[in-house]
Parts: C-alpha cells; sequence; structure tokens
C-alpha cells in the first residue's frame, strides 16, 4: 500500500518523493518514485489539453495572463524551450506543469516525453548521488 502511495506522490510532486527515499536509503521507494515520475509525464501528456480546459474552466481568475509567475515561465520557455522546462520541472515544478507547460510549445509528444524523462532519470541520478555521500 505504502509503494501505491509513492508513486502517486512522485506522480504529483517528484522532488519531494525521489529526496524522501533517497534519504530513508530505500532502493524500493526510489524506484517508485522513478516510476511515478515518468507515469506522470506520460499521463499529463496524454491528457493534458483536457486537463488545462478544465483547469481554466474551473478557476477562470487564477489565471492571470501578466503575473510575476507567467513572465517568468515565459521567460524560460522563449530562451530554452522544451528542453529548458524539462530540465527544470522534475525538481521545480513538477511533472504535470511541466508537461503542461511543454504542450503549450508544441503538440508532438514524443518531442515532449523524450526531454521530461531524460531530465527526471538525470535528476533521480543527481539525488542518489547527494544521498550516497
Amino acid at each position: 500500500m505504502i509503494y501505491i502511495f509513492w508513486v502517486i506522490l512522485a506522480i504529483l510532486k517528484f522532488e519531494f518523493s525521489i529526496v524522501t527515499a533517497t534519504i530513508a536509503h530505500s532502493p524500493l521507494l526510489i524506484l517508485c518514485s522513478i516510476f511515478g515520475g515518468i507515469l506522470g509525464i506520460v499521463l499529463f501528456t496524454q491528457i493534458g489539453y483536457d486537463v488545462e480546459k478544465w483547469l481554466v474552466k474551473k478557476f477562470p481568475n487564477r489565471f492571470k495572463k501578466f503575473s510575476w509567475k507567467n513572465r517568468h515561465l515565459v521567460r524560460i520557455r522563449r530562451r530554452w524551450g522544451i528542453w529548458g522546462i524539462a530540465f527544470l520541472s522534475p525538481i521545480l515544478l513538477g511533472p504535470p506543469i511541466g508537461s503542461l507547460l511543454c504542450l503549450s510549445l508544441t503538440t508532438d509528444k514524443m518531442k515532449i516525453i523524450k526531454p521530461m524523462v531524460i531530465s527526471l532519470l538525470a535528476w533521480s541520478l543527481i539525488f542518489l548521488v547527494i544521498g550516497l555521500i
């Protein structure tokens, strides 16, 4: 039961699940975190457009066009594109938000999934190495 919870946690907040699993020195929790992160990327990339429409309809006042956060995200998106968002999303934004931002750049889902998974695996490796030190 704890592993299912861990996968769901990694789908939504990957950085918390991988850091906690690394501190606990639990290889099975680490694998659940990586699996959950990849599952979150694939899931939200596949259903991302529908989720975005629902969020805008449900919370119309939350999505202002010119907020401080939106300006920084647009700057990252313009400067580094999908790879920049993919690099930052596992650790700062989370797989759902990163996938939705990448969907605003392209509709080709494989162009989104590949860099996001590579970035997630790289961050996992970084945290594993830090945890071993």
